[in-house]
């Protein structure tokens, strides 16, 4: 029987799992998380999410990615077209066998929050054994596999590969003692060459929120211990400020864009029970969190933890509002303007966006029809050449809406209405 490197990788995790333990005398780690650390030094990298020892995205990144948010993330058909009535957001999952444990324990937990936009679609896009090598690699035996196993999730759940526009990605690799600079500077180049797969494989992904492995303090096997898992923060962290300075391996924007644009989504690592300082609800428990490894997330417990993390995410994120929400929350009210700009092709700009009383239309159209929807897709109002609209009686929430030129030309763009 021929026994291909996935099913052999699977062995080895099935095998790990039964007959391991955690090992939960394991003593600290004496890393700091990434995001304690700060202005602080770690093998002389500076801490911090983003840049200078900051955990706050820096503003024209941020500006860039909430554009991106407001413009260009859309309700597709199955072609990618804008489809404002029947068309779908699709969220996407790219990773390994913890993603896809986190990923199915988020996705039931997203589709019940009432407030989500009723367009968004969640697909579990990761497959367990399937490492950042295997999936960034042409020539791996498993590289199709991994990809193909995408689109049949992506066709079963209803939707297609140029409706995906929200990717959320967590990758590792087997450690195996790989030198930990070598397995640090592979997983970053990975990683880059991934981002550039996913933008060929779904040419409409905008927006790419990435995630840190877990804590593997209490790891009983060579998997992923530590200080992998450690070091892979620093990876992730070290492909967004590539990005942030203009890596032309990372460019999300343009003609010949060819990522999607990316930031930080959770950073989860803590030294095992000890919580962050940051974020206090980030520690890891070795009797409840894991698996008998140490290393895979608990199920439900553990994999349920990161989902709950996600989502307490997406619900404070000022990017999400354009797409997560229905009824966007206050929050948005920070994210004034985020539709401000249009896209140089399209001459239509909304102001203000978010709006609560009248928004205005800019547009060099001399004639065309306003077309104002629900997020259900329906129609709430349609008017000619207006150049203001009173929107004080409508409830607060996402709408969209078209404008329609006499000449047949259609643009389209999102509008949140808050109180």
């Amino acid at each position: 029987m021929k026994v291909t490197l996935l099913s052999f990788v699977s062995i080895i995790i099935l095998t790990v799992r039964t007959t391991a333990q955690p090992l939960c005398t394991a003593p600290s780690t004496g890393f700091t998380p990434i995001n304690d650390l700060k202005t602080g030094t770690f093998n002389g990298w500076i801490g911090g999410l983003y840049l200078n020892g900051s955990n706050f995205m820096p503003s024209a990144h941020k500006i860039a990615g909430m554009n991106i948010a407001g413009n260009q993330v859309f309700p597709r058909n199955a072609s990618g077209n804008q489809d404002i009535i029947n068309g779908k957001i699709v969220w996407l999952s790219i990773g390994m066998s913890n993603t896809t444990a986190e990923t199915q324990q988020f996705i039931p937990l997203a589709n019940a929050y009432s407030n989500k936009n009723p367009k968004l679609v969640f697909v579990d896009g990761a497959v367990g054994g399937m490492t950042a090598s295997i999936i960034s690699t042409v020539s791996n035996p498993n590289y199709s596999a991994y990809w193909n196993t995408v689109i049949s999730r992506l066709t079963n759940a209803g939707v297609s590969a140029s409706q995906v526009q929200i990717i959320w990605y967590k990758e590792a690799n087997v450690a195996n003692s790989t030198p930990i600079m070598n397995y640090y500077d592979s997983l970053v180049i990975q990683t880059k060459r991934i981002m550039n797969i996913i933008k060929q494989r779904f040419p409409n992904a905008r927006l790419c929120y990435m995630a840190s492995r877990i804590s593997a303090r209490y790891a009983s096997s060579a998997l992923n211990p530590e200080p992998y898992s450690y070091y892979t923060g620093w990876a992730i962290k070290r492909v967004i400020e590539d990005q942030i300075n203009g890596d032309t391996k990372l460019k999300y924007s343009g003609a010949d864009a060819n990522s999607p644009w990316i930031s930080w989504g959770i950073y989860m690592w803590s030294d095992g029970i000890t919580p962050q300082f940051t974020n206090p609800n980030v520690f890891w428990s070795c009797t409840t969190d894991f698996q008998n490894d140490g290393t895979h997330p608990s199920l439900p417990a553990g994999a349920k933890k990161v989902a709950d993390l996600l989502l307490t995410f997406y619900k404070n994120d000022t990017l999400s509002c354009p797409w997560f929400f229905n009824n966007p929350p206050s929050l948005c009210s920070s994210a004034a303007g985020i539709n401000d700009k249009t896209m140089p092709e399209d001459p239509v700009t909304i102001f203000p966006n978010p709006a609560n009383n009248i928004f205005h239309i800019k547009t060099t159209l001399p004639e065309y029809t306003f077309t104002l929807f629900n997020s259900q897709g329906q129609v709430i109002s349609q008017n000619q050449n207006i150049k203001e609209m009173d929107v004080t009686e409508l409830s607060a929430g996402l709408y969209y809406f078209t404008i329609k030129s006499r000449t047949g030309q259609l643009h389209s763009n999102k509008l949140i209405i808050l109180k």
